[in-house]
C-alpha cells in the first residue's frame, strides 16, 4: 500500500520525500529574506522581526523543493494538523 500526502491539493508518495518541514519566513535586517522554525519564532515572540509568510516545504531530493505559503499561522497551524493527522491514519491503515 502506497502512502500518500496531500497538502494544498497536490498529493505526494511518502516514499519519495526525503524530508518534511515547516517554517517561517521573516525579512533580515538586510532586507533579504530567511527560514526559521515556527519554534523559534514562538520562543521570540516578543522579537522584532517581520514575519514575510509562513510555509511548508517538501523535500523530495536532488534540490527538489516544493514551497507552500501561508499568510496566518492559524492557516499553518490547521494545514499541519491536517497533514499529521493523514500520515497519523495511514500508519493506522485507514
Amino acid at each position: 500500500m502506497t502512502m500518500t500526502i496531500t497538502i494544498k491539493d497536490e498529493e505526494f508518495n511518502a516514499q519519495d520525500i526525503r524530508r518534511l518541514y515547516s517554517a517561517a519566513i521573516i525579512k533580515t535586517e538586510e532586507g533579504g529574506t530567511k527560514e526559521v522554525s515556527l519554534e523559534w519564532i514562538d520562543k521570540e515572540e516578543n522579537a522584532n522581526v517581520e514575519i514575510i509568510h509562513y510555509g511548508i516545504f517538501v523535500d523530495l531530493g536532488d534540490d527538489d523543493i516544493e514551497s507552500f505559503y501561508f499568510e496566518t499561522r492559524e492557516e499553518i497551524d490547521m494545514a499541519l494538523a491536517k497533514t499529521t493527522e493523514q500520515i497519523r491514519q495511514k500508519r493506522n491503515g485507514r
